[in-house]
């Protein structure tokens, strides 16, 4: 489709030079001979006859030219064609006003003929020119679309394959938990496994929807809190504010859960008690903000759970493909709380 489009412009673009070539021609050659004392009759047969073939030529060149465009280096190539098609032009408009005029001025015209050769190595050379800028301003836009596209293929498959490596990241600890489960709490192992189902049914749905809206996505987290609590039981409370006046805006999708399954494996794995992982969602200056706070025990940097630290680098390395920016999360450790904000821009 794209090509069709480029083609019938092209071709608008030759129709409109060629005709501007023979109006001009015509009209300038007719005054100029009208103010030489020539015939009018004369002058009109005589100028017509030339503008018709220089349309002619125009066009015979102008559509060569799209199937060879000579390279800057190669500018001689340009004044060859030019010499070549002022030769033909002239000799073919003297051949057909031997037809059209009489004799006796024949040899006057003649006359003519170097001047004419001059003008006509001049228009046509400009006219080469015209069509050589375009072609090669043509195949830059198309090469720089060309390479646009291939890297919107290589960026959509990379985060395909980031949200590829979430799945079985979260998969694995789940089943983990799953199976630490069925001998301690059989009911509660099956009622885990159900509850994965639904997720992992959620995730494929999702496979096709790059970006999704607020509300979708804490629905989908939801679900997956639901297993952490079964895992974790009245150890982990969470909780998740925002209004609905938000809950339109739009955000990749699963971005959140990762920051919240970071927040979980950081508060409640060397803590005993009662751990809140809160949940806060708000707008500002035309970007969804998310903020994910969780207790952080500050003798675990000095011992860290061992651990892919994927999650985190992941996200940042999705915000960076969809959004061309680094600045999107942030992350801080404040009086033993640990707080993950994103950022995401809203475009109307």
């Amino acid at each position: 489709m794209k090509n069709k489009l480029s083609l019938s412009v092209k071709s608008r673009l030759i129709g409109i030079i060629c005709i501007s070539v023979f109006i001009g021609y015509l009209a300038l050659q007719y005054l100029l001979m009208l103010r030489s004392g020539f015939d009018s009759e004369l002058a009109f047969k005589d100028s017509l006859i030339n503008s018709a073939v220089m349309m002619f030529c125009c066009y015979g060149m102008s559509s060569a030219l799209n199937f060879y465009t000579p390279q800057p280096r190669e500018i001689w190539k340009v004044l060859i064609i030019g010499l070549i098609m002022a030769t033909i032009s002239t000799g073919l408009s003297r051949f057909l006003m031997s037809y059209f005029i009489q004799p006796n001025f024949i040899t006057l015209l003649d006359l003519t003929l170097p001047f004419r050769g001059i003008v006509n190595f001049l228009i046509l050379t400009s006219v080469a020119i015209i069509n050589i800028v375009w072609n090669i301003q043509e195949d830059n836009i198309n090469n720089i679309k060309r390479k646009q596209e291939s890297e919107n293929l290589l960026r959509e498959a990379e985060l395909y394959n980031l949200r590829q490596q979430l799945q079985p990241h979260f998969l694995f600890n789940s089943l983990n938990s799953i199976i630490a489960l069925i001998g301690a709490n059989p009911d509660e192992a099956r009622n885990m496994t159900f509850q994965l189902s639904d997720f992992l049914r959620g995730t494929m749905r999702k496979e096709n929807n790059q970006i999704i809206t607020l509300e979708e996505e804490l629905d989908h987290l939801q679900l997956y809190l639901d297993i952490e609590k079964v895992r974790f039981g009245h150890r982990l409370n969470t909780s998740i504010s925002s209004s609905e006046e938000i809950f339109s805006n739009k955000l990749p999708a699963m971005i959140i859960q990762p920051l919240v399954e970071n927040a979980i494996k950081h508060g409640l794995y060397n803590i005993t008690d009662q751990v809140e992982i809160q949940i806060k969602c708000t707008s500002n200056e035309g970007q969804l903000l998310i903020q994910i706070t969780n207790p952080f025990d500050v003798e675990e940097q000095s011992s860290p759970k061992k651990g892919t630290g994927f999650g985190l680098s992941s996200i940042q390395r999705r915000l960076y493909l969809l959004y061309g920016r680094n600045d999107l999360m942030e992350t801080q450790i404040q009086d033993n709380i640990f707080t993950s904000t994103l950022k995401i821009p809203q475009y109307d």
